[in-house]
């Protein structure tokens, strides 16, 4: 199966989102896409994915939530606002028999231009 990883960064006080298709699901370029596009200073969310262990080393407030103990951890952290929008990218997306990779970006951005 050929999938295609959309990453995506909401914040929470401002409402903010950005969504951006990655070409190689490596801790590399997650690292990267955070340090363009989040302050250092900020609390970082993530669930427990081995992909987002090096967002420790830029961001001291990295928390994690383990999805196989639930939805919120023993501190409070979760991801649940993110989660929101993956399901209406999968519902949006359920409506296409196929899309090109080289379109999700195009499409994704006119999804939220509305």
């Amino acid at each position: 199966m050929n999938k295609t990883l959309i990453v995506g960064i909401y914040e929470k006080t401002t409402n903010n989102l950005i969504v951006k298709v990655l070409k190689n699901a490596n801790s590399k370029n997650l690292l990267q896409f955070a340090i363009n596009h989040i302050s250092s200073k900020c609390d970082v969310h993530t669930d427990s994915w081995k992909g987002y262990r090096d967002l420790k080393s830029v961001f001291t407030k990295h928390e994690t939530v383990n999805h196989q103990d639930g939805y919120v951890s023993k501190t409070g952290v979760n991801t649940n606002q993110i989660e929101s929008v993956w399901k209406h990218i999968r519902r949006t997306f359920k409506t296409h028999i196929k899309v090109a990779k080289h379109h999700i970006q195009l499409l994704w951005n006119c999804l939220w231009a509305i």
